[in-house]
């Protein structure tokens, strides 16, 4: 899969962060799938067979509304065909260690940001790097 023809899924309840992240996947060519809360997203999640395009990497936000993002990691981890996509916590909170480590292996995600993100152009470099290590990980 090359990354010219990525989707991404996306689980943001701040309105401005997931605009400006559908509006840079639209501009790279990429697809978009962008749900504003975690109940949302659990109802595609609930979808054994999600119609097309399946997204190659989720960027989820650890605080929406319902479950939340590292709760929609696991479940995203549990499905059968979107489990081997690549996942990226996002959160505006300081985290501990600790906690840190707790939210990466209940979603058993690849990476977390932090608030505010970082360029357009870094946060792509960040999810080409994710999936292209997921993909390594398939082969």
């Amino acid at each position: 899969m090359g990354t010219s023809t990525m989707t991404w899924l996306v689980v943001e309840d701040d309105y401005a962060i997931r605009d400006i992240i559908v509006t840079m996947c639209e501009l790279w060519g990429f697809n978009v799938i962008a749900f504003k809360d975690g109940y949302e997203a659990q109802v595609y999640l609930s979808n054994p067979d999600p119609a097309p395009p399946l997204p190659d990497v989720a960027l989820l936000d650890i605080r929406v509304p319902g479950p939340w993002g590292h709760e929609l990691g696991a479940m995203i981890r549990q499905h059968p065909r979107l489990n081997d996509i690549g996942i990226i916590l996002m959160t505006a909170y300081e985290l501990g260690g600790s906690d840190e480590d707790a939210y990466l292996q209940s979603a058993q995600a690849d990476e977390l940001l932090y608030k505010p993100l970082p360029s357009m152009d870094e946060l792509l470099a960040i999810v080409e790097q994710v999936v292209e290590n997921r993909d390594k990980q398939l082969t």
